[in-house]
């Protein structure tokens, strides 16, 4: 087994895992909660603040439209946990890497071992 390649898991390695795992839900939650803010001043009070006669701006109206609030009649942005977990396991997934295949990393290999014998060739 002396040339067997890195352990995919390692126990030592666990606490820093189960820390990125609450940053980023703390991350996704911060995120929302900050969305919930700016929804609610662009949906509901800046239409208030411009008074009655006035048109919502175009900003305003693509928030209400694309991320209408009809459980709460309008009046608030409201997110649960589960959104949270959402978010954050979406964020995951944008942020990882693809794992390079056999044939990606034989190729890396071939092209390192071709520069280091131009190298050697000079």
């Amino acid at each position: 087994m002396a040339g067997s390649g890195r352990k995919i898991f390692q126990i030592t390695r666990l606490p820093m895992a189960v820390l990125q795992a609450y940053a980023m839900v703390a991350i996704a939650g911060a995120w929302l909660w900050a969305f919930a803010q700016f929804w609610t001043f662009m949906v509901i009070e800046l239409p208030k603040d411009l008074g009655p006669y006035s048109q919502m701006s175009s900003l305003s109206m693509f928030m209400h439209r694309a991320f209408p609030m009809r459980e709460t009649n309008d009046i608030e942005f409201e997110y649960k946990f589960e959104h949270v977990l959402m978010l954050a396991n979406v964020m995951l997934v944008l942020m990882m890497g693809w794992m390079p295949t056999r044939y990606e990393l034989r190729e890396k290999a071939e092209k390192l071992k071709k520069a280091a014998g131009k190298g050697k060739k000079k």
